[in-house]
């Protein structure tokens, strides 16, 4: 009997060091892997060298660098250990790179850890929790708090979700002014990564003031986004909505606005075609293979096939509120897909659209209100009823000048419309 748990105990011990063995080896394999497909992500703008990779039984490590557009390079330390059942990755900043300098200065380095957790299959799932950091020097002061972030990957990088949380954050500049916001949260579920990204995010904000030395503060609260893009069987299809519960700009206060545009019909393969010359165009500008006017007849090659696809853009609402007045608009622009006339970049006749907008006369008088103070400043004394007239003057000029069409008494109205190449304002024909 002891023979036979002997003989156990020995075959079990063998086959654990054949399968760390084996993991070590898989994990080397991944880890090179993946470096190759985020290089095909965006290679013209971001890229990652493996400088070093030392592969033990139980634990490996690693060193790469991080190239920006070619230029700023960060260098990353990895510790990576081996388990029959996964892999666990600790990330830090290698004290070697320009960046970890200067972090070191205020945090150190081992408060600021990536972990990240490894299938044998290559997906991963990755934590990063920052301290508080802070810096400061005679030309401004930044500061972040409660930064939290976790995202995962499917083994080719191709699939992903992100999750982000930013508790507060201050940007000062001397003599220029400084931007606060709190409370900001993201998230997003994207497929098809390598090719044309699908999916959806969200963002939400809580708090965002802007100020500004010498001009207005602007102060926004309860910012959301919502973003989708997707494929439907009239084409590629993206959705974003913005919107706010209130806003302060100097004393005038707006509410409810809300913005959501729609763009649809464009070819999946016209638009990877695009996306794949574009980024050919960065790459050669960055690398500073080609000159101004190639890469103007290029660009106006990439924008005649744009103009000629066929797209839509709707602006399905424009909405806004000042106290109980109201400004709402809706329009859409379509490309009709036509070839442009010869020696031509292209013809209003491939456009069609149309707009419409109505504006409360109240929002009117705030929103002239807002010009004045985003054109004067502050600092010159403007009397609210003076411009209130000013305002009601150059509406009346509107309506005569046939831009505007009165409503009810309080309300205007603007309707143009474009069709086979000739422009409508009001039912009256403009060009």
């Amino acid at each position: 009997m002891k023979k036979i748990l002997s003989s156990l105990m020995i075959l079990t011990l063998v086959a654990l060091f054949a399968m760390t063995w084996y993991v070590s080896y898989k994990t080397e394999q991944i880890f090179t892997s993946q470096i190759t497909a985020f290089n095909q992500i965006a290679p013209e703008r971001i890229k990652v060298d493996l400088q070093n990779y030392q592969r033990k039984l139980f634990s490996s490590r690693a060193r790469t660098a991080l190239w920006i557009q070619g230029e700023e390079k960060i260098i990353f330390d990895h510790q990576i250990r081996h388990f029959v059942w996964g892999i666990k990755m600790i990330t830090t900043l290698s004290g070697d790179s320009e960046l970890a300098q200067i972090i070191a200065e205020n945090t150190p380095l081992d408060q600021i850890q990536l972990t990240t957790e490894i299938n044998l299959q290559g997906a991963s799932q990755s934590k990063l929790a920052l301290p508080e950091i802070s810096f400061q020097d005679p030309g401004g002061r930044l500061k972040m708090n409660g930064f939290r972030a976790s995202w995962s990957l499917d083994a080719d990088l191709s699939m992903g979700e992100l999750t982000c949380q930013l508790d507060s954050f201050v940007l000062q500049q001397a003599e220029q002014g400084e931007v606060v916001f709190s409370g900001l949260a993201i998230s997003s579920q994207m497929t098809n990564l390598q090719d044309i990204p699908l999916g959806s995010g969200e963002l939400l904000l809580e708090k965002l003031s802007i100020v500004g030395h010498g001009k207005p503060t602007l102060e926004v609260h309860n910012s959301h986004y919502l973003g989708q893009a997707d494929l439907d069987q009239e084409g590629y299809r993206s959705t974003g909505t913005l919107s706010f519960s209130t806003a302060t700009l100097a004393e005038e206060k707006l509410n409810s606005g809300e913005l959501k545009l729609v763009l649809s019909g464009l070819d999946p393969e016209l638009l990877h075609s695009l996306q794949q010359t574009a980024k050919q165009l960065q790459s050669k500008v960055l690398n500073q293979q080609i000159n101004s006017l190639e890469l103007q007849i290029q660009l106006l090659d990439l924008y005649t096939k744009l103009f000629n696809s066929g797209v839509t853009l709707s602006l399905e609402k424009l909405s806004l509120s000042s106290g109980d007045d109201q400004i709402n608009g809706h329009g859409i622009l379509t490309l009709l897909g036509k070839s442009a006339p010869q020696g031509a970049f292209f013809s209003l006749e491939n456009i069609q659209g149309s707009f419409q907008l109505d504006i409360d006369r109240g929002a009117f008088v705030a929103g002239y209100r807002l010009f004045n103070i985003l054109r004067f400043g502050e600092s010159k004394n403007q009397n609210a009823v003076v411009l209130a007239e000013q305002a009601e003057q150059l509406a009346g000029g509107l309506v005569q000048k046939g831009i505007f069409t009165r409503q009810d008494g309080d309300k205007f109205h603007v309707d143009f419309s474009l069709l086979d190449g000739q422009g409508k304002l009001n039912g009256a024909r403009v060009f």
